[in-house]
């Protein structure tokens, strides 16, 4: 990292580093402190350092360069594995078995110990791109396979989670995301800035998206359209999506509605399996597909970047025997239905 300089057009002074100029303070004392702390920052790690120090390194880089929510999903992980692996365990003397034991004492399912695994190869991965480290002692651990869910409303389902959900708000929420096949942390980051109603489509700004690479463009129905112009009217600064007392939904709000949903479900001997906020996307993606919406065209709805994610995704219909059927004797150029001429 070169020396810092004083910049007299800004009155700061500033320092270049990965080919970009950092301003440091406007005071030479304060500029130097800053670098320096900035200098130690990015200073290798030796495998006599602790992995704990290497996981606050990153959480710390993630911290500034990550979303709130990604910093989060690290921050939850890292802090698990470093309870377990304690504070004296250095880079060179960590090992797959400290891994193996780590997930041995969770009860996590396997998607969730999947993730884990990824968590803590991505700090490792980062500090040998950043020039932290030459090597990634735990590269060749191999993470659990993930469940995948195959839990996804139909049509009728929804109509039944609709009417036992109660207040307007959650309906509004869950018949966003039925129609529109939108993530839900999507959902409780729209502003009645980001709606063009008129327009049919919601634009999520780059720095909100998912990624942060480009903007999510969300198409609305006609009736979400009246549901979204009606909240934009009532709500129009902050999120626009809240529950009944105009707190916007959170994982565990909504988690909560649905605990209680499944329940009253199960007491009228109709449950869902499997009933959370991702079914329905997920129900939006089936429905698409087996109303003949190519899988191109539904991969840009629901805002993903490889339209193979959705053949990855929703391989459930495959086991919908009805489904490939009636799919082959379309192909052949067979009426499905005898009874129809």
């Amino acid at each position: 990292m070169r020396k810092p300089f004083f910049k007299k057009s800004h009155t700061a002074w500033y320092v270049h580093h990965q080919g970009k100029m950092i301003r440091l303070a406007d005071d030479e004392d304060t500029a130097f402190q800053v670098y320096h702390e900035l200098k130690a920052s990015q200073a290798p790690a030796t495998t006599s350092d602790s992995v704990a120090s290497l996981l606050n390194g990153y959480l710390e880089w993630c911290q500034k360069n990550r979303s709130e929510r990604t910093y989060g999903w690290y921050r939850d992980f890292l802090s698990s594995f470093a309870k377990s692996i304690g504070l004296r365990l250095r880079i060179g003397s960590i090992k797959p078995l400290h891994i193996s034991q780590w997930l041995d004492g969770q009860t996590w399912n396997s998607t969730t110990k999947y993730n884990a695994v990824r968590a803590v190869k991505r700090v490792f991965n980062w500090a040998i791109k950043e020039g932290r480290l030459k090597d990634n002692p735990l590269r060749n651990v191999e993470r659990p396979s993930p469940q995948r869910r195959e839990s996804y409303l139909t049509p009728d389902q929804f109509q039944r989670v609709l009417k036992a959900s109660g207040d307007v708000a959650f309906k509004d929420y869950i018949t966003f995301l039925f129609e529109t096949g939108s993530r839900p942390q999507e959902v409780k980051l729209i502003e009645a800035e980001h709606c063009d109603v008129q327009a049919g489509r919601i634009v999520i700004p780059t720095s909100k998206a998912k990624g942060k690479r480009q903007p999510r463009v969300i198409y609305i129905t006609a009736n979400v359209a009246a549901i979204v112009s009606r909240l934009c009217k009532r709500h129009p600064s902050g999120p626009i999506f809240v529950n009944a007392k105009g707190r916007p939904w959170t994982k565990n709000s909504v988690n909560c509605r649905f605990r209680r949903i499944r329940t009253k479900l199960e007491k009228e001997k109709t449950p869902i399996e499997g009933l959370c906020a991702t079914s329905f996307r997920h129900g939006f993606a089936t429905q698409a597909l087996k109303n003949g919406v190519d899988p191109v065209t539904v991969s840009i709805l629901m805002g993903h970047r490889d339209a193979s994610q959705v053949a990855r995704t929703y391989q459930h219909l495959a086991a919908d025997a009805e489904f490939l059927s009636s799919a082959l004797n379309r192909v052949q150029g067979m009426n499905p239905d005898p009874k129809k001429k």
